[in-house]
């Protein structure tokens, strides 16, 4: 859906600094049950954390966000928000994955334009 989980990996690849002076470690799972599972064990570490997803994946993440917000642990879901798609793959523009997830206890933040999209993520 947008390009900002593989330019991470591209970054960190290459060596580049985030905004704590640190090379970013990049794990590609098979599965956002996957990906939020990971999310959560290195967050419950101490670690910081973060995941890229959209639409029905988001959706399979609800019930580990509630243990997240639960727990009070930092981390931040870049979101692009998309239609959940009935029977077809949906590449329209929507917020019903969005507010499938605002009673999770996170608290959301959403963007306007490409360049704050990107300013949040930092």
């Amino acid at each position: 859906t947008t390009p900002l989980g593989e330019t991470a990996d591209q970054w960190a690849v290459a060596g580049k600094t985030n905004s704590f002076g640190v090379v970013p470690k990049v794990q590609q799972m098979q599965s956002e049950a996957g990906a939020v599972a990971g999310v959560h064990g290195t967050l419950v570490t101490g670690a910081l954390s973060t995941t890229f997803t959209a639409s029905q994946g988001l959706l399979l993440m609800i019930p580990n966000m509630y243990k997240i917000a639960g727990e009070l642990l930092p981390c931040v879901f870049h979101v692009a928000a998309r239609a959940v798609a009935g029977q077809a793959l949906a590449i329209f523009g929507d917020h019903s994955d969005i507010m499938a997830v605002r009673q999770t206890g996170f608290a959301l933040l959403s963007s306007h334009s490409v360049q704050e999209s990107f300013d949040l993520a930092l």
